[in-house]
């Protein structure tokens, strides 16, 4: 970043609050993601308010303290999404489902010895018991797939336009497909 005049250090002298105000408002603090905490986010968004006045032109049409608002808002929003892309939690095999339910993703294959399958298995797997159904339930085995392959139920929501709740009714509506064939085979 280029030195900053006095007009542009006075300027954020002045709009300092700014910063305070619009990391509480816009994003959730979460300091056990490296990135995330409230030092963090303070941090970067005073270098945008620094951006801001540098590029701040009166006859733009918007005060400053709205120009600066927005410059903050998107850079923490670029932080966030940095911090996350990076730091995207694992889901084990082993874990339980993000859906509420008790059951791990191992828990809705009906083989028994699901820790001998490989990858592939598990999405040939999935493929073919989508096969068999229709409608929500095929949803939910294509959305479970994605979740294997690491995706997370907003990215998947995102990805078929719904909300990340029907994403996870989809995924139940599947796992209790797959329990209710472990039970009859």
């Amino acid at each position: 970043m280029a030195a900053m005049s006095r007009q542009e250090t006075e300027l954020v002298e002045r709009h300092l609050y700014l910063v305070r105000d619009t990391v509480l408002g816009t994003v959730t603090i979460n300091e056990s993601v490296q990135g995330l905490g409230y030092d963090d986010l303070y941090q970067t968004a005073c270098e945008a308010l620094c951006h801001a006045a540098q590029k701040y032109r009166e006859d733009g049409g918007a005060s400053f303290p709205t120009f600066a608002s927005v410059v903050i808002k998107n850079r923490l929003i670029s932080q966030c999404r940095k911090a996350t892309r990076i730091q995207r939690p694992l889901e084990y095999m082993d874990a339980p489902q993000s859906d509420g339910s008790d059951l791990t993703f191992a828990e809705t294959f009906p083989d028994r010895n699901f820790h001998a399958l490989s990858d592939t298995d598990i999405f040939i797997f999935l493929d073919e018991a989508g096969k068999r159904c229709s409608g929500i339930t095929r949803k939910g085995m294509e959305a479970l797939a994605l979740k294997c392959r690491g995706h997370t139920g907003v990215e998947i929501a995102a990805h078929y336009g719904a909300p990340p709740n029907h994403v996870a009714a989809w995924i139940s509506r599947a796992a209790k497909m797959l329990r209710e064939e472990k039970l009859t085979a």
